[in-house]
């Protein structure tokens, strides 16, 4: 297991660096894919990934840790921008900041898998899973949309799981944010109001949209050292109460008004699903409700998407605190079904080892045919860093003995 730290450029041009933690198997004989978890929600900047590691501190964490990378998946999770290594507030729920931390992040890991010791190293094939609850739904669907519509030509997508996410920020999330009196984690929304404030405005004008109270606090409980139960004390029942009465009257019925705005901005439904899609929501979820969820598979669907699912956890399983795990257990076990783990010699990456693959290792030894870096790894069989007459031979062997 590793904390790692990588560059990405920013959507506002600016170089940030960022850290996630990376966990795979250990065997040199098999190229394993690479599955990408994005986390929920948090605050503090010590609360992430790269930092608690496997500690219990981090159950969400250190169970999809230990899951993944001892089930043949080299598992990593972005901390995110502004979290971690990262300076600067975290722009939370804004869609166009979670895709350079996953893709920037799945190249300094395939990098990685060059520069560790060939004992302690690994191997990726061509297959990439993403799958994330909460925030971390929204931050899959967020960079699906952004790999789908524009990086196809270097990330295959075999699978995308969203969980509980707010994809609907400005329907659902919006009537949901009116009709309540009461929300469980009120820390969410100021969370939202603040960053997209932060993001798209200026702190300098906290003070025409906040109470006084807040529009003087809230740069300070998001600075990253201040828990969620923290901020929670502090905060009204109703969240959306720490703004100023009229921002609250205008923010009911003007679509014009700021987050309005900034909310339809970072709202998911502007696409359609091209890698098979499962969202996985519980019904009785009580933060982010399942319309959110609901909304996003009828309107995929409607608009053509062929290989999108809804998988609704039933109510016994509680809202969106109590349903985490069984939704964690239900994505892992949809993502093993796409699963292929490739033995050496497997030079086509197509999950056997067979004469298809003897052929090709030929065609490369004798005319040079460009094998990509997963495919030649698969052809060294005995792991002298070239492709030669000996990798035929053990290859043949490896088919003769029926080998897979």
């Amino acid at each position: 297991m590793y904390s790692i730290e990588y560059e990405i450029i920013d959507p506002q041009g600016y170089v940030d660096t960022l850290s996630g933690l990376v966990s795979f198997p250990i065997d040199p004989t098999k190229i394993f894919p690479i599955a990408s978890y994005q986390h929920g929600t948090t605050v503090e900047d010590d609360n992430v990934p790269s930092v608690t590691g496997l500690s219990l501190s981090n159950q969400e964490v250190s169970l999809i840790s230990m899951i993944m990378s001892s089930s043949g998946y080299i598992i990593m999770l972005p901390d995110y921008a502004g979290l971690g290594s990262s300076e600067g507030y975290h722009p939370y729920i804004i869609a166009e900041t979670y895709t350079p931390a996953i893709t920037n992040m799945i190249r300094a890991v395939k990098e990685m898998s060059n520069e560790l010791d060939i004992n302690n190293s690994f191997m990726y094939n061509n297959q990439l899973y993403l799958f994330g609850y909460s925030e971390g739904g929204y931050a899959t669907m967020s960079a699906q949309r952004d790999i789908e519509q524009s990086m196809l030509d270097e990330f295959d997508l075999t699978v995308s799981i969203p969980m509980a996410g707010p994809y609907d920020l400005s329907g659902t999330m919006v009537d949901f944010y009116l009709s309540i009196n009461f929300y469980p984690q009120p820390y969410y929304v100021a969370n939202v109001l603040f960053n997209h404030l932060h993001y798209y405005d200026s702190l300098d004008n906290l003070d025409q949209y906040f109470l006084p109270f807040w529009a003087d606090t809230l740069a300070g409980l998001f600075d990253g050292t201040h828990s969620g139960i923290y901020i929670n004390s502090l905060m009204p029942d109703n969240p959306i109460e720490i703004l100023l009465p009229e921002v609250i009257d205008d923010f009911s019925i003007n679509s014009d008004n700021f987050f309005r705005q900034t909310l339809e901005a970072n709202t998911l439904l502007d696409w359609v699903p091209i890698s098979p899609t499962y969202l996985i929501h519980a019904v009785v979820d009580d933060i982010v409700p399942i319309a959110n969820a609901q909304v996003a598979y009828n309107t995929f669907v409607n608009n053509g998407a062929e290989s999108v699912y809804l998988i609704e956890m039933p109510e016994s399983v509680g809202g969106h605190e109590e349903a985490a795990p069984l939704c964690l257990l239900t994505a892992l076990d949809t993502v093993s079904s796409y699963q292929i783990i490739n033995n050496k010699g497997d030079t086509n990456l197509d999950g056997l080892v067979n004469e298809i693959d003897y052929d090709l290792l030929i065609e490369h030894i004798l005319s040079s045919t460009i094998f990509d870096l997963s495919e030649r790894w698969a052809g060294d069989i005995d792991f002298d860093t070239k492709l030669s007459i000996f990798d035929l031979i053990s290859l043949q062997n490896i088919i003769e003995n029926g080998s897979d």
